[in-house]
């Protein structure tokens, strides 16, 4: 299990990396790719690192939750709650703009502003939510 947990993680950070980079210099490679193309296969790795990463950060999140009302918030108990709803979030975002992308086609994006201001939340935050977990899991695999 441990070595399933290092190698999902190892998943997530170098997907966070690669989003992040492409998200930054897609502008500059419209002219020799097709960088729909290859949105649309990064779309489908980012669906896959989303589902590992809500697994994880709410298996975290069910971890802590339990103590009496009158508890203090600790560290742990914040770190797992803010990445499990920040994932869920950037996830509904994702999940809304990616089906109006399969259902319209990219056509649909030409002057759509509200759909690119998504997509820029969900290049921005993904990486660093999935970075996060990612090092996360691969921090504590052994335990």
């Amino acid at each position: 299990m441990a070595g399933l947990k290092k190698l999902a993680g190892a998943y997530l950070v170098l997907l966070a990396i690669t989003v992040a980079v492409f998200f930054i210099v897609n502008n500059f490679l419209t002219d020799t790719i097709d960088v729909m193309t290859v949105w649309l296969a990064l779309d489908m790795l980012m669906l896959i690192g989303l589902a590992i990463g809500l697994i994880y950060n709410y298996g975290r999140k069910k971890a802590v939750d339990g103590g009496a009302e009158s508890d203090s918030v600790t560290r742990g108990y914040f770190e797992a709650n803010a990445a499990f709803f920040v994932t869920a979030g950037i996830a509904i975002l994702f999940l809304h703009n990616w089906f109006a992308l399969l259902a319209n086609g990219s056509d649909y994006l030409d002057g759509n502003h509200q759909s690119w201001v998504i997509w820029a939340v969900v290049d921005t935050m993904l990486p660093i939510i999935l970075g996060i977990t990612g090092c996360h899991m691969w921090k504590n695999s052994e335990g």
